[in-house]
């Protein structure tokens, strides 16, 4: 089990997780060093060096996995909502396809218009994030897929409507009204419009941030305030989401340390989905961390940087192997995830479309829930399609060369 701790709580013998991500914006203290601790003496060593927190693989050596606690935590959680009936994914993956483009080139058009100085145009941004609203309506997990496709050299605009399109998702798994989902989405496209304030050497910097460069990112959210409160038609429940994104459960956040009881329920979602978007994409200087393992670290941060129970919530309605998820298979097959199962978390719809060698095989859908599939495979891990140089793109249109089942 994946815990956040002090570093205070280190012993010899627990072993750090390793992280491979962008998080120093969120725990910029967070001793990373991956493997186990020695002795004493290195306690002392990373308490003087300034670090306050570790990730920590408790109960290493237990046979239940990270992926099969998380189940029990989803199923235990009976009073959850539950997703209504969708539209299969092949039938709205390319109209998702479009809405993702459209919300993506109006994130650009935000971006670019607040550095020339101008306002930002909050009815055409709402506008654009209609079609992700619907596609998450109709099949969430198109949506959750397509925010696992995009590319670091792009971090800056898909980041940040990554962040509206799975705090939309998330919104609607809750059973928010449409009018709250545009909120939520149109603040996730806008959180980070305050790092246009803040030099690029910080922004990129590939090392520890000095305390005075962690003092600038920590403006970023009351610049976003700022800018926003220039432009006409900007929703209050919009501004104070951008504003509180990066407080925490126990205060611990920033901007103004507020806690739970303090802020916005707008602003702890995005809150989660940009920790979890950060976390699982890749950039030009750091490798992405895989969505089941995201997830575990997300519920060791429960009761500290995140409400236990809307953290629980998030990793049932993204699902233990999210949409779009490489996995490795007991045939020694690779497959993508197509669609989650909050049911059956480990037995979501998949298509098989590699051998055990990586070369590519006619692709074939499977439902790892039904009983005698013909294949009775089952997923051994999360695989990461950069280690491997596969692009996943060509997979998720609704026709793919060579399919069977023609999605």
């Amino acid at each position: 089990m994946i815990k956040k701790i002090s570093v205070d709580d280190l012993k010899p013998g627990m072993e750090v997780v390793q992280l491979n991500a962008d998080v120093w914006q969120y725990l910029p203290y967070l001793y990373t060093k991956p493997g186990p601790i020695e002795n004493e003496a290195q306690i002392e060593r990373i308490r003087r060096e300034g670090f306050l927190h570790a990730f920590v693989n408790l109960e290493a050596d237990s046979p239940v996995s990270d992926e099969e606690r998380l189940e029990k935590l989803i199923l235990a959680q009976d009073h959850a909502p539950r997703r209504k009936p969708k539209k299969s994914f092949d039938k709205v993956i390319d109209q998702a396809r479009k809405a993702y483009s459209q919300a993506l080139d109006q994130t650009k058009r935000i971006i670019t218009d607040v550095k020339m100085g101008r306002q930002v145009d909050y009815q055409a941004s709402a506008e654009a994030l209609e079609g992700v609203i619907e596609s998450a309506i109709q099949n969430a997990d198109t949506i959750v897929c397509l925010s696992k496709l995009s590319k670091y050299d792009s971090y800056t605009y898909s980041h940040s409507i990554n962040v509206a399109a799975i705090a939309v998702v998330f919104g609607e798994f809750l059973g928010m009204p449409r009018k709250d989902l545009e909120v939520l989405g149109v603040a996730g496209m806008m959180h980070d419009l305050g790092k246009t304030a803040i030099p690029n050497r910080i922004i990129n910097k590939r090392g520890r941030l000095t305390p005075n460069e962690f003092d600038q990112i920590k403006k970023h959210p009351i610049l976003g305030l700022k800018i926003l409160e220039k432009s006409p038609g900007i929703p209050v429940e919009v501004m104070q989401a951008v504003a509180e994104h990066h407080e925490k459960y126990n205060g611990s956040g920033y901007p103004h340390g507020l806690r739970k009881q303090d802020t916005c329920v707008f602003g702890r979602i995005l809150s989660l989905a940009d920790v979890y978007d950060a976390l699982t994409s890749d950039r030009s200087y750091k490798q992405a961390i895989l969505p089941n393992k995201a997830l575990a670290i997300m519920y060791g941060m429960r009761d500290q940087d995140f409400d236990a129970r809307e953290v629980q919530l998030f990793i049932k309605c993204l699902g233990i192997f999210p949409a779009g998820s490489l996995v490795k298979l007991s045939s020694g097959n690779f497959g993508v995830v197509f669609e989650s199962n909050p049911q059956q978390p480990l037995l979501p719809k998949i298509k098989v479309i590699l051998d055990e060698d990586l070369s590519p095989i006619p692709a074939r859908l499977v439902d790892l829930a039904v009983p005698n599939n013909g294949s009775d495979l089952r997923i051994l891990e999360c695989a990461d399609p950069g280690q491997y140089k596969i692009n996943l793109k060509p997979y998720f249109h609704s026709k793919v060369d060579n399919s069977p089942f023609n999605f």
